[in-house]
């Protein structure tokens, strides 16, 4: 993926921070426009936890290198934009007259709800009418729904933080994915012939409900199936949030790996079991969930 420099460009604005179809659709929306005028497009993301400023505690559901990666076949340019203090307080017109400065904007395209600048006083008719003033084509793209519910990124927390993580997925237009790199862990997966990756991820990732999930895990461009446990591990007295994959058919070493885990469905909550060998049972019964 190419950072933007000097390029004629159509550009989507927004934080796109779950890459869900409302997103996608803008983002195929600024491709087309781009294919038709012979220019590039480019998405602009936060590089950092935008939402860090406004709430210490919230999370994203995509992390600016995870964004990449999804966005990597969407489109041509990415614009990454760190969200700080100095940047929070730029008025809308600020904002606008930076962007507008500094590359070769020929077209725009945010969403209906598209809010920018010093209190979010800019919007998607400040936005055009600014666009227009300047000689620049400005597309507003109106809300998507799937199933009568709109798509948003605020939906798509609520459904991986209670745990639907199939809803999630449909909202997102793909898999949930966690990208990390793969850490040492305690082994216990060894001793039960489970081929186990404790993934260390970034400290702004979201993470679905705690529970047991049937996931995909990609290593080096291959794909495994498997299960991941997130949160505690009861069994063994451990209470601290980990995210731990089960790969079934894999015994490479792959520590220090970064791998993407993508999750399917959920299988059941983490539980305590009486001795670790019926913890193994389970784990196995777990790692069938596709067939």
């Amino acid at each position: 993926m190419k950072e933007l420099g000097s390029e004629e460009v159509c550009i989507a604005l927004g934080y796109f921070d779950s890459v869900h179809l409302g997103h996608r659709s803008l983002i195929e929306k600024t491709r087309e426009y781009a294919i038709a005028h012979n220019i590039g497009a480019c998405v602009a993301t936060f590089s950092n936890n935008a939402y860090k400023l406004f709430n210490p505690e919230e999370k994203q559901v995509y992390t600016y290198a995870e964004r990449c990666y999804l966005l990597n076949d969407m489109c041509d340019y990415i614009l990454p934009m760190r969200f700080d203090a100095r940047l929070k307080n730029h008025t809308a017109e600020e904002f606008l007259n930076g962007l507008f400065t500094r590359y070769n904007i020929k077209a725009v395209v945010c969403g209906y709800d598209y809010l920018f600048g010093a209190g979010a006083k800019g919007d998607a008719e400040l936005l055009k009418a600014y666009s227009e003033a300047h000689g620049v084509d400005c597309i507003v793209m109106p809300p998507l729904e799937l199933d009568g519910m709109r798509v948003s990124t605020t939906e798509v927390k609520s459904l991986l933080t209670s745990g639907n993580i199939e809803r999630a997925n449909a909202f997102l237009g793909e898999p949930f994915m966690l990208c990390g790199k793969v850490v040492k862990g305690r082994g216990a997966g060894r001793m039960f012939d489970i081929p186990t990756a404790n993934i260390k991820y970034g400290t702004s990732k979201l993470l679905p409900a705690a529970g047991v999930y049937g996931t995909v895990t990609e290593i080096d461009g291959e794909k495994y199936y498997g299960a991941t446990n997130v949160g505690a591990r009861p069994t063994f007295g451990l209470s601290k949030l980990v995210v731990e994959t089960m790969i079934a058919d894999f015994h490479d070493n792959i520590y220090d790996k970064e791998v993407k885990v993508y999750f399917y469905k959920y299988l059941r909550g983490v539980q305590r079991f009486e001795t670790p060998a019926l913890l193994s049972k389970q784990v196995h019964k777990d790692m069938e969930w596709y067939k």
